[in-house]
């Protein structure tokens, strides 16, 4: 039985436990072993366990990767992550799924934006050092992904954004309707420019010349010949966690298609 995290149909936050990496990954198993998803363990970083799920057989193009908490300090990413697998569990039990529940485990349990040695690992896709971005780099070359997203926050946003690849070829609307899906619980960030990059109703499509000098990040990798497509998207980390992870929510079933009937 999923413990008590989850009430209802919302995620509750015990107080104190947002940067519990222990209890977040018991409830992932637990989660797991209920819905027959493969849970494992895939490297290990600073003396803590990674680990990632299957939902189904990710062999098909289809498939779709979601990642969280690379940042320790945006925990309302990985919390949300596990509060949507829980809530849309009979959709991902039929939707070829790859999740990385959390990708920098001592980060999120001491609150930092880095690794142990002080590294940004969303700086390291091209050049990894930490044993967890250096497995998924070598196993995502191996794969192809419809859709990949990479959930984050920011602690000095004005509201919900998000970039989007700027040479994807696609006719939708999509990047609008995720933020429109979220800005129910969250406004969207209005700013001209974000990050230091131009802005347009909380949608980013940073050119080459304005990627990190410091390294690649994780949906710039996923973008070369990995993932049709890619979002990430970031809540204001000075927000109520819960409505953040509401926030998450909202923005996931809209991009992957969930539909509540």
């Amino acid at each position: 039985m999923i413990k008590k995290l989850f009430m209802k149909d919302h995620f509750t936050i015990p107080y104190g436990e947002s940067h519990n990496y222990k209890l977040l990954i018991s409830q992932w198993r637990d989660l797991c072993k209920v819905q027959g998803w493969k849970f494992k363990k895939f490297a290990m970083a600073d003396g803590l366990p990674c680990y990632q799920v299957f939902s189904k057989g990710i062999k098909s193009a289809n498939a779709f990767y979601l990642s969280a908490g690379i940042h320790g300090d945006e925990a309302g990413g990985s919390l949300a992550l596990l509060s949507w697998a829980n809530k849309r569990s009979s959709f991902l039990s039929k939707q070829p799924t790859l999740i990385y529940p959390c990708l920098n485990p001592w980060g999120l349990c001491q609150n930092s934006r880095s690794d142990r040695s002080g590294d940004d690992l969303n700086r390291q896709w091209n050049q990894p050092k930490s044993p967890v971005i250096q497995e998924i780099v070598k196993r995502s070359r191996e794969m192809r992904f419809s859709l990949a997203i990479n959930l984050h926050e920011d602690f000095d946003a004005n509201g919900i954004y998000l970039y989007e690849n700027p040479t994807a070829n696609f006719k939708d609307n999509k990047a609008t309707e995720i933020l429109r899906a979220g800005k129910v619980h969250i406004p969207i960030d209005k700013r001209k420019k974000i990050e230091g990059r131009w802005s347009r109703n909380g949608i980013i499509r940073p050119s080459k010349s304005s990627l990190p000098k410091e390294g690649l990040p994780e949906a710039v990798f996923l973008q070369e010949n990995i993932a049709e497509r890619t979002f990430v998207w970031e809540t204001p980390s000075e927000m109520d966690i819960r409505i953040r992870v509401k926030a998450h929510i909202a923005m996931l079933d809209e991009a992957l298609g969930y539909t509540i009937s």
